[in-house]
């Protein structure tokens, strides 16, 4: 398996660690739920250099991003971010991205888990001469720092004024002590809290692993990651969205560019009005939901659990499911399979969990 560059340094705070997606990630630290509600509360640490990073450049690099994405890139003012996705030409999810815009140049962070097809789809639909696409990922390190006290604690080693950020920029960032090739810091995250995540010259990143660890900051595993999004609904690969899964299926329809004559388009204008599948997020009156469990209205089964778990936060069973677009989920009772029993479950709003503004 691969392991990131701060592999040794998890090592010696002890970590657990378990597979994914090929690399060797820590899960957990002290405990999932300890680690979740310290982000919840006040901030903590999560090593996701596992992720891939691209850069984009040329002089037709917009036309080029409108193509293989969702999002209207051309209308991606400097320095903000955009939440997107990359489709299959049957209009299925081949991943989900954010893209980032510094000056001329567009910086891609991918599902690790997806890194090198992502890489050779994107080569695949360019025009030659029409954009240039440099794969960053083994140069760089990414660290998610997350939590409603991280703006004011970062603030503590950052040259850089992060505080005044907005919700989903990127800014070049200057580290007090730490000289690096490379560094960019982004307030964006994948907890459903506020937070930053900082992309990093490999070089350098244990000098700033220990900086975050030296001002108290909790490291946290891949295992409260998972239920951190899960609470904000927050998509997962494989999971919410696959290539099988339309963005229209999964709930993503606000994320389309229409004017854009992207790729999988003509597919996704056949469900436009009239989808197939409806993601929902709901709780569970006892026992634990988990990927794959069957979802039924009365007696009919109508579609399948994406993603359970117990929420630390809310202190109960959640999960979120794909189900057929045409159920009258009012009209009965709705139930979960869960070790060939029936459980009840109920219905909520997205998101389940919305940060303090």
């Amino acid at each position: 398996m691969k392991r990131t560059h701060l592999y040794y340094e998890h090592k010696k705070l002890g970590a657990k660690f378990t597979e994914f997606c090929g690399w060797e990630m820590p899960v957990q630290y002290t405990s999932i739920i300890d680690e979740h509600n310290e982000v919840r509360t006040n901030i903590g640490a999560f090593d996701v250099s596992h992720m891939g990073t691209f850069i984009v450049t040329g002089k037709n690099s917009e036309r080029f991003l409108n193509y293989v994405t969702l999002g209207n890139i051309s209308g991606l003012p400097n320095k903000k971010a955009r939440y997107s996705m990359i489709l299959n030409e049957n209009g299925g999810v081949k991943d989900d991205i954010i893209v980032y815009r510094i000056n001329a140049e567009y910086m891609i962070v991918v599902n690790a888990g997806n890194l090198e097809k992502d890489f050779d789809w994107l080569n695949k639909h360019k025009v030659m001469g029409e954009a240039e696409i440099k794969n960053i990922s083994d140069f760089i390190c990414l660290v998610s720092v997350q939590g409603p006290k991280s703006a004011e604690i970062l603030q503590a080693i950052c040259e850089t004024h992060i505080k005044g950020m907005r919700y989903f920029t990127i800014s070049e960032l200057k580290l007090k002590n730490i000289n690096a090739n490379f560094c960019r810091i982004a307030r964006t995250g994948y907890t459903g809290e506020d937070g930053f995540e900082i992309f990093i010259s490999k070089e350098q990143i244990v000098p700033l692993w220990e900086k975050l660890i030296n001002l108290s900051i909790k490291p946290c595993g891949l295992g409260c990651r998972d239920t951190l999004r899960l609470e904000a609904c927050m998509p997962l690969h494989g999971h919410e969205i696959d290539e099988n899964i339309t963005p229209i299926d999964a709930g993503f329809q606000k994320t389309i560019n229409w004017s854009s004559d992207f790729t999988g388009k003509n597919k996704l204008l056949l469900l436009k009005d009239k989808p197939l599948k409806k993601s929902i997020a709901f709780e569970c009156s006892s026992g634990i939901a988990r990927s794959a469990n069957k979802i039924f209205l009365d007696s009919k089964e109508i579609g399948y659990v994406t993603s359970g778990s117990f929420s630390p936060t809310f202190k109960k069973a959640i999960g979120m499911a794909l189900i057929d677009a045409d159920s009258d989920i009012k009209s009965g009772k709705l139930e979960v399979g869960i070790h060939n029993n029936r459980r009840e479950i109920k219905i909520f709003i997205k998101p389940l969990y919305k940060k303090k503004i």
